[in-house]
């Protein structure tokens, strides 16, 4: 199952927004369904939350991630996430795998 480091980032982080968008996050760690993921989307590793920045990382398993797009966009579109980041990756027996073709 494709496996991807999701970076969320707040927008405009005021103290009710933080709630908001943690208790979301919260409930998506444990059944990512609750706030709208399609079904197969499954959290593997996390929520963190960034010292540095308004953001929340997690690790996620996404059959096909053109189907979060929706939900990702409704939030968007209702001010509480700035933006998203997912990067591809790999367990690490894959990069073994690779370093043995070298």
């Amino acid at each position: 199952m494709p496996l991807y480091l999701a970076e969320i980032w707040l927008k405009n982080p005021s103290p009710d927004r933080v709630k908001e968008v943690a208790g979301m996050i919260g409930s998506a760690a444990k059944d990512a369904t609750s706030i709208g993921a399609p079904q197969g989307v499954r959290f593997v590793a996390g929520p963190w939350a960034s010292n540095e920045e308004a953001k929340a990382v997690f690790v996620v398993e996404i059959p096909d991630h053109t189907a979060t797009f929706q939900v990702f966009s409704m939030n968007v579109a209702r001010g509480l996430i700035e933006k998203r980041r997912l990067t591809p990756i790999v367990e690490w027996g894959e990069v073994e795998k690779m370093v043995q073709q070298l």
